[in-house]
């Protein structure tokens, strides 16, 4: 669709993404029901009677763990290896045309706010949100998949490491 728009008119930055084929979830990506949201009360809900609340600068601010470093940890067998191998080859394939669709959309943005840098701001593929969450599921596919090799790998040299040889 962005080939099709010349950079003077500025119809093309309203014209939504290509529809994408349809995202394959795979089940370690889905929240099991009964987990909790990880919503954080608001203040009014925090100030029932009897309760103290911690000063707001004292708070300890939890720190956000990725689901995959939880849900793959350390290779323990050859069976388990071969499945992370194949969540790996999966995802691989989504991650790589995610990341040439962004790189193509970041291509084009930077093509046209150079040929309107002149004009006033309006909206880009910047703020559109089919844009954004595609970008932010990139980066989420490249952390998890660098996460699943690298788990991969460590199998792998432990398990040579431990051979015996005779």
């Amino acid at each position: 669709a962005w080939g099709s728009c010349s950079l003077t008119s500025l119809l093309c930055l309203l014209k939504p993404l290509p529809a994408r084929a349809r995202r394959v979830v795979f089940e370690d990506e889905v929240m099991p029901s009964g987990r909790p949201s990880g919503r954080v009360p608001t203040a009014e809900e925090g100030k029932k009677p009897g309760v103290r609340s911690v000063p707001p600068g004292l708070a300890p601010q939890p720190r956000a763990v990725p689901d995959y470093v939880v849900k793959y940890p350390a290779i323990r067998s050859p069976r388990q290896r071969e499945g992370y191998k194949g969540v790996f080859q999966d995802q691989l394939a989504e991650y790589m045309e995610l990341l040439g669709e962004v790189r193509a959309a970041r291509q084009k943005l930077g093509e046209l706010e150079g040929a309107m840098g002149r004009l006033p701001r309006h909206a880009t593929s910047k703020t559109d949100s089919a844009f954004l969450e595609k970008q932010q599921r990139c980066e989420y596919l490249k952390k998890k998949l660098t996460h699943i090799k690298a788990r991969i790998q460590e199998y792998d040299r432990d398990a040579r490491d431990s051979a015996v040889y005779f």
